[in-house]
């Protein structure tokens, strides 16, 4: 049963030594760090889904045949609002957050058209320098830096896009490709962005960073939802999925009174669709590549071999999956489970 790793955790912030099995090399010296959900209520507010739950930080320091672990909980916005109210304060995937209680009729009527706070942190060009992870981390290993914890980057100060996926590709020279959406009066657009490497003692930012292609979806109300996408020593390769987002349904979520999962719908009378671009000039490759309808997470592996393109991931033929991630169903046994 998974049940226990769906349950809240207190945070480990000092060292502990880890029971081994096995035996482990003197010469493997270095940490692990590992990123998951940890805590699922505050108060007595409890979260609907799996993503919603807050960010657990793990390290794993290994250091002469010995191993140390400990943990800490980001201290990201939503985190903060949470604890400091002892009740859910920040929307999340599948959890909306109510108005104050203690607020009036109206008060709680005008909370409906808030703007939600931003909860994503994108781990992008901070990611690829290891000379800057140790600057200001107490933990003296991990890539959250700036104010102890974490740095939020805000994308649209450099380029016109809303956000930029959480797995981005390096170059050997420090170049940086990511996909992120931007959305207009046309409609929303798929954008890959590129970062060029940063100058020695400049920092990590964004400087520099332009859309290198822009790629309309096929409904521009409902574009797809992905996580990741390809890239070989030439292409970019992105997966249009139907796994659809209703813009519509997403932006007036908090009105209606549903969680941002209520937009997402699995639309399986559309094929899949592969768009290949040329990452040097940011020319989309003519043709149309498509298969019979899937859902993708994460790439495994993208490369060129013998003038193809070559992309492996792991794939679900059915879309609905994100449903079974909820923790009502987690935390059953039986059939529920065999499901994921």
């Amino acid at each position: 049963c998974i049940s226990p790793l769906v349950q809240s955790v207190e945070e480990t912030p000092e060292p502990i030594p880890a029971k081994i099995k096995g035996h482990i090399p003197k010469w493997i010296n270095g940490n692990l760090l590992r990123n998951g959900p940890g805590k699922f209520e505050f108060g007595n507010d409890k979260f609907n889904h799996w993503f919603d739950g807050m960010a657990l930080l793990h390290q794993f320091q290994l250091a002469h045949g010995t191993v140390t672990y400990r943990s800490r909980f980001l201290q990201s916005s939503s985190y903060l609002r949470n604890s400091q109210h002892s009740r859910i304060v920040a929307s999340e995937f599948g959890t909306l957050a109510m108005p104050d209680p203690c607020k009036s009729l109206f008060g709680r009527f005008l909370a409906r058209f808030e703007p939600p706070h931003p909860t994503l942190l994108i781990m992008n060009k901070i990611c690829s320098s290891s000379s800057d992870f140790h600057k200001r981390d107490p933990w003296g290993s991990s890539a959250l830096t700036e104010n102890l914890w974490h740095l939020q980057v805000d994308w649209s100060k450099f380029i016109a896009v809303n956000g930029a996926t959480a797995h981005p590709h390096y170059e050997s020279d420090g170049t940086t490709y990511n996909m992120g959406n931007s959305y207009g009066k046309h409609g929303s657009s798929y954008n890959i962005i590129r970062v060029p490497p940063q100058e020695s003692g400049h920092g990590d930012t964004l400087e520099g960073a332009k859309v290198l292609c822009s790629i309309p979806p096929r409904d521009r109300a409902k574009p797809s939802y992905y996580h990741s996408f390809g890239m070989t020593e030439n292409y970019i390769v992105f997966i249009e999925q139907p796994l659809r987002l209703n813009l519509l349904k997403i932006i007036t979520s908090k009105l209606r009174g549903t969680a941002i999962y209520d937009g997402i719908s699995w639309e399986p009378q559309h094929n899949t669709y592969f768009h290949v671009v040329n990452k040097h000039t940011g020319e989309v490759l003519p043709g149309s590549w498509c298969s019979q309808p899937f859902v993708a997470f994460h790439q495994i592996n993208a490369f060129e071999e013998r003038g193809c393109v070559v992309l492996d991931l792991c794939c679900q033929d059915e879309g609905t999956s994100l449903a079974l991630y909820t923790l009502q169903n987690l935390r059953r046994s039986g059939q529920g489970l065999d499901q994921v």
